[in-house]
């Protein structure tokens, strides 16, 4: 469990995104973690892209420095001022040191407050389906902060 929050904190201070709100979810079925940055752009009110990465602190597989990288990176797009967010991304499985499957990622979140209000930086659950090598529902909370502003 240390070596989790300590993990995840360094992604929060040392991955240099900046945005206007926050996500972080856990999808149950694989026991992953997903941290969402939401309207990168910070010089406008509302911006539709982001980032998000998915990472699996239960994967230590190959006792190397590999286990500690995210599974998945990817970029999102939201619409209807961010009530809704669309993202697709790369996801890379270890099972060795040298060998590995990359396969695609599709990452869909609801944001039901942002949606009925029309207010981008707004607290929010996040209702999230990961379409990976795996369907899986998850859940998450949206904070109108970011977490990883240096």
């Amino acid at each position: 469990m240390k070596q989790t929050i300590t993990i995840l904190t360094f992604l929060l201070i040392c991955v240099k995104g900046y945005s206007q709100s926050s996500t972080i979810g856990f999808l149950p079925k694989t026991k992953e973690i997903v941290l969402c940055t939401d309207n990168i752009n910070t010089t406008t009110e509302y911006s539709r892209f982001g980032l998000y990465t998915i990472y699996n602190p239960g994967n230590q597989m190959t006792g190397s420095y590999l286990d500690y990288f995210p599974r998945t990176l990817g970029a999102n797009m939201s619409i209807w001022k961010n009530g809704v967010n669309i993202g697709a991304g790369i996801s890379v499985q270890f099972t060795d040191m040298d060998e590995y499957d990359i396969y695609p990622d599709v990452l869909l979140r609801l944001h039901p407050i942002k949606l009925l209000t029309g207010k981008p930086r707004s607290a929010d659950i996040s209702l999230m389906i990961n379409i990976s090598k795996v369907t899986q529902f998850g859940f998450g909370i949206s904070i109108p902060f970011t977490l990883n502003r240096l």
